[in-house]
């Protein structure tokens, strides 16, 4: 018996010896920081739901700005997103690392915009990506600061810087479609917090399939494959509820123009229709008006109509804005009916509805493509 139990317990072992050990590779992430005023560098792991991140290690400055971390990655593992931050910092510096990568990073001054990165092309990747987006974005913080100021004639500034941080990550993310630095890129909305105007200006659900279907190629085995597929499936739902939830008829409201000529919102019945709000005093409002002159012309003598409603005070100052203008649509004075505004929920400035040819009624995008798309969606 106890013969049997030796062999039986030789056999386990000998099979448990065949299991190979996983093999891990030595990973490092290392550098200089100097003229940062940052103490100590921490590095996180960010979890593969990109949730929580997980704190790995930290690193005290060296008196000349070294840092070092050395990493045991189990090999064939598929790259994955890590952060180095610090107290002093805003932002963090995204890195993508792979087993056995070997990653040098030097930054004089503010770490984040002056960093360097070599040994990981999908970091340096992101890091070519920050340095555009995020340098716009900055741009923007600041005129947003002078808006807010009451500074005269910033709001197109900050409309134009906006669509210049969209602009470069809608370029970054189709020039790198197969690149987790794509992924990364196309989850940020910084400049669409600052004008909700360009809310779906940019990164689009066509950008999330081509970005999956790359990344699928590239890394297989990614764990960020079933986030984008996720993502996509919410993005799609929400596209589709958007589309389905209109109202089925709209408040009719009739309203003067310049020369006191009385025109109702209901005598467009059959066309389609911008419900346009908007003030002579805002300039990002003026900066649309002409964006929008092409846009009617391309489509008024195929059905569409503007509705345009002014919500100024000064009525002097609207009809002189609209001789400058020479708006060739229906634009009405509202200023002096406050219940225009409350009929349609106008609660910022400016707002938009279209109205399709059998009265149903949408939030509008004030986009010119997006428009346009709506537009032909509609007739």
């Amino acid at each position: 018996m106890k013969r049997a139990v030796f062999i039986l317990v030789t056999i386990v072992v000998a099979l448990s010896s065949c299991t190979p050990t996983p093999t891990t590779l030595n990973t490092t992430i290392s550098g200089r920081f100097v003229g940062s005023g940052v103490d100590s560098i921490y590095l996180e792991r960010v979890s593969d739901n990109l949730t929580t991140p997980e704190r790995v290690a930290v690193s005290p400055l060296a008196d000349n700005g070294a840092f070092s971390f050395m990493l045991n990655i189990e090999e064939g593992t598929s790259p994955r997103f890590y952060k180095l931050v610090s107290k002093e910092s805003r932002r963090p510096v995204m890195l993508v690392v792979a087993p056995g990568d070997n990653i040098t990073l030097e930054s004089a001054g503010d770490i984040f915009l002056n960093y360097e990165v070599e040994g990981s092309e999908e970091s340096a990747l992101i890091r070519e990506f920050n340095r555009e987006y995020f340098g716009a974005c900055d741009r923007l913080a600041r005129i947003a600061e002078g808006v807010e100021r009451g500074v005269q004639h910033r709001e197109v500034e900050a409309y134009r810087a906006a669509q210049s941080a969209i602009q470069a990550q809608v370029r970054f993310v189709g020039s790198h479609q197969n690149r987790l630095a794509s992924f990364y890129a196309m989850r940020h909305n910084v400049a669409e917090q600052y004008i909700p105007q360009l809310d779906g200006y940019g990164i689009t659900t066509a950008h999330y399939n081509s970005v999956l279907e790359g990344i699928r190629e590239s890394y297989p085995d990614s764990p960020y494959i079933s986030i984008i597929e996720r993502e996509l499936t919410d993005r799609m739902a929400l596209a589709d509820l958007v589309e389905r939830v209109q109202m089925a008829s709209y408040p009719d409201i009739e309203l003067e123009d310049m020369y006191k000529t009385k025109h109702s919102l209901s005598a467009l019945d059959g066309k389609v229709v911008l419900l346009y709000f908007w003030t002579a005093e805002s300039a990002l409002c003026n900066n649309i008006n002409a964006e929008l002159k092409a846009v009617y012309e391309e489509y008024h003598d195929r059905g569409f109509e503007v509705y345009h409603v002014s919500a100024d005070g000064d009525i002097s100052m609207w009809i002189e804005a609209v001789r400058q203008q020479q708006h060739p649509w229906i634009s009405v004075f509202g200023g002096n009916s406050g219940d225009v505004f409350t009929l349609f929920n106008v609660t910022t400035l400016p707002m938009a509805y279209l109205i399709d040819r059998e009265g149903n009624i949408s939030v509008a995008p004030l986009q010119m493509k997006a428009l346009e798309r709506e537009i032909n969606r509609a007739l």
